[in-house]
């Protein structure tokens, strides 16, 4: 599979809706009316031209390509439907974004832009069938209106034209009015669905009274990455075994124990070299480089095994050793002892950074008590001396935050938490309930107990407080309704969105008929 499609297969997520909602911390109230909107219509991204939109299999042949199906009804491609006008449509948009960046990432773009299509038209079928159930239905007239303002039937002056109309095949007249009376239909369910919900004046002003109140803070970070080499060397020297290295080679065999055995017989007999008999045999990244696996770790080499045991007899091996064929994790194996075990250097540069990945990795607790203990000494020794003299003591920096509201998972956007030197704002404090719970219930110049979050401990020392400038405050009338429907949306999207209802073979499809030489490894 190519490169470009596995980037835009990591980038499957990222429809417009996440560009709406960054354009949204910036003027939140311009785009409320856009979320509804997302549901029924996922803009998407499309390269047209050469091996563009259309691909470079056999999409626009007639055929009726099959990418999947929602709750039993087929996701398919035809000329003139659902898809296959999304399709268009998105690539005269993304044509016209892409004039002059020089972007020349057609695989990718195209992937990404299908997928968004077929999910857009996922999406649609679910909110049809939805209205289906719930007996929406429009009127001819409303039909005829839409029609007026359809792109493809207006000239040049954006008015509706006779002749474009009249010159429109009967076959696209009706796909068009049949898409027409499916997005008014898709339309008028979400909007309705969307405008149940009633914001009370006392949810408002509650909401109001929780944010209304600022607080700015003083606070000590201990960073995980700050764990200190001492540390991490005693570590070391306390887990000796853990650590015993050892440079071996390997050759992994997934057929049976018998092939094994006879690759093991000619090693020993050496009517072949082990490094050729690795490059011709094994099925592992060992195998290019002659099964030469380089040092290993004690820890690393026992994930190969089921059985532990089987770890120490090739840590048992002296220098030219070869193993007995041992069942692995993933197949029989043969090793061969390059350089016997030793103990670690805890000493060495290198080793220390080996584990310190393996503290991090397997032992994360182990750094966070560490900090825990320094963030708790800090703590005590500020009711003795002082916030700022405790942190100068013990060799902390001491930074500070600008005045937010509790505003846990930055829900209200336009008063981030942020610190006055941005590079110093706490990663992930935003998405912890225990971080605005001990902030908002410091007294003041009051000291707070460590708060934990993902990567670090924080030390928080009340700075101020004060009320949310109007401005701001203003803006929370117009959010709860935003904020409403946005959990609409996402609760609606969840209910709908499946794995019992949506079948996606959009993968298959795709690298069978829109960009055959994707399926290239």
């Amino acid at each position: 599979m190519s490169r470009e499609i596995r980037r835009a297969r990591e980038k499957k997520g990222e429809t417009v809706s996440e560009t709406i909602e960054k354009r949204h911390q910036t003027h939140p109230i311009m785009y409320v009316g856009l979320v509804v909107l997302l549901v029924v219509i996922v803009v998407s991204f499309v390269l047209a031209g050469p091996g563009g939109i259309m691909g470079r299999g056999n999409i626009g042949n007639g055929g009726n390509i099959v990418f999947g199906a929602y709750n039993g009804q087929e996701i398919s491609y035809v000329q003139g439907n659902y898809f296959s006008q999304q399709v268009q449509q998105y690539a005269s948009q993304v044509q016209g974004s892409n004039a002059g960046t020089g972007n020349t990432d057609n695989t990718a773009q195209t992937y990404q832009v299908w997928y968004q299509a077929f999910m857009g038209t996922a999406e649609h079928y679910a909110i049809l069938q939805q209205a289906d159930r719930a007996g929406v239905n429009i009127s001819e007239d409303a039909v005829d209106k839409s029609l007026l303002s359809y792109p493809g039937y207006l000239d040049e002056n954006g008015k509706f034209s006779e002749d474009k109309f009249t010159a429109a095949s009967a076959a696209d007249k009706a796909s068009t009015r049949k898409i027409t009376r499916e997005n008014l239909r898709s339309g008028t369910f979400v909007n309705d669905l969307a405008g149940g919900i009633k914001d009370g004046t006392k949810e408002t002003e509650f909401i109001k009274t929780m944010m209304l109140p600022e607080r700015s803070f003083n606070f000590v970070s201990l960073p995980f990455t700050s764990f200190p080499n001492e540390e991490v060397r005693k570590y070391g020297e306390a887990n000796k075994s853990r650590f015993v290295r050892e440079k071996l080679s390997r050759i992994l065999v997934k057929t049976s124990e018998a092939q094994a055995t006879e690759i093991r017989k000619k090693i020993l007999d050496k009517t072949s070299s082990f490094e050729e008999l690795a490059k011709t045999y094994s099925k592992d990244s060992y195998a290019d480089k002659g099964g030469d696996m380089g040092w290993r770790y004690a820890y690393d080499l026992e994930a190969d095994f089921d059985v532990k045991a089987n770890a120490q007899k090739v840590l048992a091996l002296k220098t030219g050793d070869v193993s007995d064929v041992l069942k692995g994790t993933f197949g029989w194996m043969i090793y061969r002892c390059d350089t016997e075990a030793t103990d670690a250097d805890f000493t060495n540069a290198a080793i220390q950074a080996d584990v310190r990945t393996y503290i991090t990795t397997y032992e994360k607790g182990k750094i966070e008590d560490y900090f825990n203990e320094r963030a708790g000494q800090l703590s005590r020794r500020s009711a003795e001396v002082g916030f700022n003299a405790a942190a100068r003591e013990m060799g902390l920096k001491v930074s500070s935050t600008l005045f937010f509201p509790v505003n846990l998972s930055s829900v209200f956007s336009f008063v981030p938490l942020k610190a006055t030197v941005d590079a110093d704002t706490p990663a992930n404090a935003a998405n912890s309930e225990d971080f605005f719970y001990r902030a908002f219930t410091l007294g003041k110049d009051q000291v707070s107990a460590p708060v934990v979050l993902d990567d670090q401990v924080l030390v928080l020392q009340l700075k101020g407080e004060q009320q949310m400038a109007d401005s701001a405050a203003a803006i929370v009338s117009n959010w709860v309704p935003y904020v409403a429907n946005q959990s609409l949306q996402y609760d609606l999207y969840s209910v709908m969105m499946t794995p019992d209802k949506l079948t996606n073979n959009f993968d298959a499809a795709f690298s069978t008929y829109v960009a055959p030489s994707s399926r290239k490894q």
